[in-house]
This record gives C-alpha cells, structure tokens and sequence, in this order.
C-alpha cells in the first residue's frame, strides 16, 4: 500500500517537473533571440526563477520519496526517527515508535510523528 502511494507520487512528480520544464523552455523565452520591444523581461525573468524554484523543490521532494522507498525495503519505514535514531525515551508521540499511517498517506516522506517533527521545529529535541 505504501510502496504504491510513494509510486505513484513519484509518477506525479515526474509529470510535473515535465510540465515544468517545458513551460519554461518555451519560443518565447527570455534567453531566446525571438523577443520582441513589448516583451516585459521582468516579468519572465520571475517566472523562469519561479519555474527554477518549483523543479529544485519538486526535485527534493523526490530524493524524499526514493529515500522512503529505501526505508521500505530496509523495513524500518514508518518508524519514528527520534525513537530509532537520537532516544527512545525522547519519542513522546502517541503511537511511539510507529508514525500513524494516516501521516504515512498524506506525507509518505515523512520520518518523523507529527509530535517529534514539531518538538524538533521547535529545537526542544
């Protein structure tokens, strides 16, 4: 189940970062000699910065998922790193060591319970 969902948002991905790319090597690009006078350069200087923000994010997010699809084959997926890695006495999360699986479907990167993610957001771990 989870090895399909991580599949199957990496699929998502792809197309994206495809839909992306594309869009963003258009005819009317800014580092193409087809501009014309009204072309406002600021304006797709932003968007080809934007394009390059959304391909390095959607990119992270998937090294992210392939480390989670690692994780499943090395079976400690779905465990909380705070109680696997650092201290089990520091995983205070309600279903400690295991990451409720309703996380796991929404963010199935995630390596951490929501109670550690935000103690660690905090520096309190």
């Amino acid at each position: 189940m989870f090895r399909k969902n991580i599949l199957q948002k990496i699929e998502e991905i792809n197309e994206n970062m495809k839909g992306i790319r594309s869009s963003s090597t258009d005819e009317s690009s800014l580092f193409s000699d087809n501009s014309s006078e009204d072309h406002d350069e600021g304006t797709e200087s932003h968007e080809v910065e934007k394009s390059f923000l959304l391909m390095s994010r959607e990119s992270d997010y998937l090294i992210n998922l392939e480390k989670a699809l690692q994780r499943i084959d090395d079976e400690s997926y779905g465990i909380c790193e705070v109680y696997k890695e650092e201290d089990p006495e520091k995983c205070e999360c309600p279903e400690s060591p295991l990451i409720p699986e309703e996380r796991l479907l929404e963010v199935p990167n995630a390596t951490k319970g929501v109670f550690c993610k935000e103690k660690k957001k905090l520096n309190l771990l």
